[in-house]
């Protein structure tokens, strides 16, 4: 998986210093195209500012966007918390006994301990239970 994501990253740079005309010249001269010619300053601008918000695309669908849905499946889920529900909650698990504002009760074992609702990170799916 890592070496995945090493080779996307090398194929979205290529493609951006490619699509974005950032590659050296091929005249070698070191000063544009041609020797000569004088350099554009408003094109290379274009090119930069082309560039950063190439680069910006990328870094929001590959980061911003994910972190987005994940925060949203989490807020529905907490919209969702009813009385009964088996959930996983700092790493304990337990059944909700009551839900107020911010607040959730969960009966673990023996006993009833009241946490802050974010902290509930997963709802249980109902086992079956064989006769």
């Amino acid at each position: 998986m890592h070496r995945l994501n090493f080779i996307h990253c090398f194929l979205l740079l290529a493609a951006s210093l490619l699509v974005t005309g950032c590659f050296p010249p091929s005249g070698g001269g070191g000063g544009g195209g041609t020797p000569g010619t004088p350099v554009n300053p408003t094109g290379e601008l274009i090119k930069m500012v082309g560039f950063m918000l190439f680069f910006f695309l990328i870094m929001w669908v590959v980061m911003i966007r994910p972190q987005q849905k994940k925060q949203k499946a989490h807020d529905n889920l907490l919209k969702e918390l009813k009385t009964g529900d088996r959930v996983v909650a700092n790493g304990m698990l337990g059944t909700v006994v009551t839900v107020k504002g911010t607040t959730v009760t969960l009966r673990t074992g023996e006993s009833k301990i009241e946490i802050m609702k974010h902290a509930v990170s997963e709802v249980l799916a109902d086992e079956v239970k064989e006769v």
